[in-house]
C-alpha cells in the first residue's frame, strides 16, 4: 500500500515537474506564420525562353557594336515590324510576353506570403520594385557610358526596361484587389499608350512615353502602355491561377524544361550581368583570333 502511494506520488510530481507544452498558446512567429509554397516551374521556363531570347538578341547587338557582323544585318533581322507600318517589332514581342509572365509574378507572390496581411504585401513588392529601379539606374548609367565612348550618336539610355519594371510593380498594386478585372485599367494603359506615343514634350515627361520631338533613347520601354501588360499578365494569372495556385495539372517538367526553369529564376541576375560577360567573351575570342593571323571579323565580312 506504501509502495502504491509513493509512487502514484512519484508520477503525479513528474507530471507536475515536466508539463505539456500549450500549443494552443505558443506565440507565433513570423516565418510559422507566412508559409512558403514551391516554385511553379512552368512559369520559371516561360521566363527562361523570354530570358535566353533576350541574351540572343543582345548578342546579335553586341556582334554588330563590335564590328564582328554588319549592324545592318542585325537591325533587319530583329527589328523588323512584324506587321508592317505599326513599329510593333520582333524585339517588342518577347519584351511583352517578358512582361506579361512578370504579372504572373504579381498573383504567385500571394500563393508564396499566404497567411501574410495586406500590408507586408504591399511593403515586399514595392521593396522589389525599388531594387530593380535601382538596378536600372546604375545600368543606365554604365550603359550610357559606353554609348557615348563607342557610338556617340547621343541616343543614350534613360528610362530602360529594368526602371519600367520596377516602376510597373508599383503602379500596378492599387488594381491588385480587382483580380481578373484588372484587365479594364490594363487595356485603358494600353491604348493611352498608342495616344501618348504621338505626343510631343519636355524630356522629364518621358517615362509616361512623351518624348521631345524625333529624339528616341536607347532600351526605351515607358509606363504607357507597359503597365498596361504588366496588369494584363496579372488579369491573367489571377483567371489561370486563383490565390497562385493552378486551376489545372501538368506532369512533372523534363530535365530540357528542369533547366529552363533554373534559368528562369534568376531574371534580374541574368539582365545585369549577360552583357558585360557576353561583351567579354566576344572581345576575348575577337583578341584571340587576331592572335592568331585571322581576324574574326573577316569570317563575317
Amino acid at each position: 500500500m506504501t509502495d502504491n502511494t509513493s509512487s502514484n506520488l512519484s508520477q503525479s510530481s513528474l507530471q507536475q515537474s515536466t508539463p505539456l507544452p500549450d500549443i494552443e498558446n505558443k506565440p507565433k512567429t513570423r516565418s510559422s506564420k507566412i508559409r512558403t509554397h514551391e516554385r511553379l516551374w512552368e512559369i520559371d521556363a516561360a521566363r527562361g525562353v523570354c530570358l535566353i531570347g533576350m541574351v540572343s538578341f543582345h548578342t546579335i547587338f553586341l556582334l554588330g557594336l563590335l564590328g564582328v557582323i554588319s549592324t545592318v544585318f542585325w537591325e533587319d533581322l530583329i527589328c523588323r515590324d512584324i506587321i508592317p507600318g505599326t513599329n510593333f517589332q520582333f524585339i517588342h514581342l518577347g519584351t511583352s510576353l517578358f512582361v506579361l509572365i512578370c504579372g504572373f509574378s504579381l498573383i504567385l507572390r500571394q500563393r508564396r506570403m499566404e497567411g501574410a496581411s495586406k500590408k507586408e504585401y504591399n511593403i515586399a513588392v514595392v521593396k522589389r520594385g525599388v531594387q530593380v529601379i535601382l538596378v536600372g539606374i546604375l545600368f543606365a548609367v554604365i550603359s550610357s557610358v559606353i554609348i557615348y565612348f563607342f557610338i556617340n550618336d547621343g541616343r543614350y539610355m534613360m528610362f530602360n526596361f529594368l526602371m519600367m519594371m520596377g516602376c510597373s510593380m508599383i503602379i500596378a498594386l492599387p488594381f491588385v484587389p480587382l483580380k481578373k478585372w484588372a484587365v479594364i485599367p490594363a487595356v485603358l494603359f494600353i491604348v493611352l499608350g498608342f495616344f501618348i506615343s504621338s505626343i510631343h514634350g519636355p524630356l522629364f515627361l518621358m517615362p509616361l512615353g512623351i518624348l521631345p520631338g524625333d529624339y528616341m533613347p536607347r532600351d526605351f520601354f515607358p509606363i504607357f502602355p507597359w503597365v498596361g501588360i504588366m496588369l494584363l499578365g496579372f488579369a491573367l494569372g489571377s483567371v489561370l491561377y486563383p490565390n497562385g495556385n493552378r486551376r489545372f495539372t501538368v506532369p512533372q517538367p523534363n530535365k530540357f524544361f528542369r533547366a529552363l526553369a533554373t534559368i528562369g529564376k534568376y531574371p534580374l541576375q541574368i539582365y545585369v550581368l549577360h552583357i558585360p560577360v557576353t561583351a567579354g567573351i566576344i572581345l576575348l575570342v575577337c583578341l584571340v583570333c587576331s592572335l592568331l593571323g585571322f581576324p574574326i571579323t573577316a569570317l563575317f565580312g
